[in-house]
């Protein structure tokens, strides 16, 4: 029996700790609506996003052809980007995010991408409100040495004056105007609270275990914390009596 409440109350403890940590806002893990074109094309719309948003795409390609697929039956799960061999181009898939707070009330500090594979040298990175901040596959995969499935973490701080706390739109793009045959597929766009102390335009990791960002328990918390240290006393009053 004492076993019994010992594993009680340090589940208990447990949970209070789990339900204080910050949570991801999740923008898209690509298995909303289906929607597959070769380029070019121009504001073609996509539906909406697996969290709901508004989504359409663009593409642009210097031939034939530049083809983006999000959670077709090949690609399930995934917002793919390919190009022919000795073609060019881009492609960005857009979101309205009406005034999203992408930083949870002020929880989390960092956008996050699933970076599933890519292949040669290219960009990738994310727009907020108009303003711009890349990173580039060579730097994902030779300088620091990250092999794919990963992700690429990129700070709200590098995106300057933009209001992270009511966003508009955002966008997720593949820029590849000088690579030719450049491939890419991701497979989650949200935010987290990361461990990185900056990022530079081309900070990379795959753990978010460094945040100083310190939480409030919620009434649900104090609850799980109360019967975590209910039962913890429990055990110490039947020690006593024993």
């Amino acid at each position: 029996m004492k076993k019994k409440q010992m594993v009680a109350g340090v589940l208990a403890s447990a949970l209070m700790l789990g339900a204080g940590s910050a949570s991801a806002v999740v923008i898209d893990n690509f298995t909303g609506d289906t929607y597959s074109a070769d380029a070019p094309l121009t504001g073609a719309s996509a539906g909406t996003s697996s969290a709901g948003y508004i989504r359409t795409v663009d593409a642009t390609t210097s031939g034939v052809s530049t083809t983006v697929q999000i959670n077709t039956p090949t690609n399930a799960g995934l917002y793919a980007h390919s190009q022919e061999s000795g073609v060019t181009g881009a492609s960005q898939i857009n979101f309205d995010l009406g005034g999203l707070d992408l930083t949870g009330g002020g929880m989390l500090n960092a956008f996050r991408i699933g970076l599933n594979s890519i292949d040669l040298n290219g960009w990738f990175g994310i727009i907020v409100d108009s303003i711009k901040v890349e990173l580039s596959s060579s730097s994902v995969l030779i300088d620091n040495g990250l092999a794919t499935p990963s992700y690429a973490d990129i700070l709200f701080s590098d995106f300057g004056l933009a209001d992270l706390a009511n966003a508009s739109t955002l966008s997720l793009f593949v820029d590849s105007k000088t690579t030719a045959a450049l491939d890419a597929s991701f497979f989650m766009l949200e935010t987290v609270c990361s461990g990185l102390a900056s990022s530079g335009g081309s900070g990379v990791n795959g753990t978010n275990g460094n945040c100083n960002i310190s939480t409030v328990p919620e009434p649900g918390t104090l609850v799980l914390l109360g019967l975590g240290l209910a039962g913890m006393a429990r055990i110490g009053r039947k020690k006593l009596t024993a």
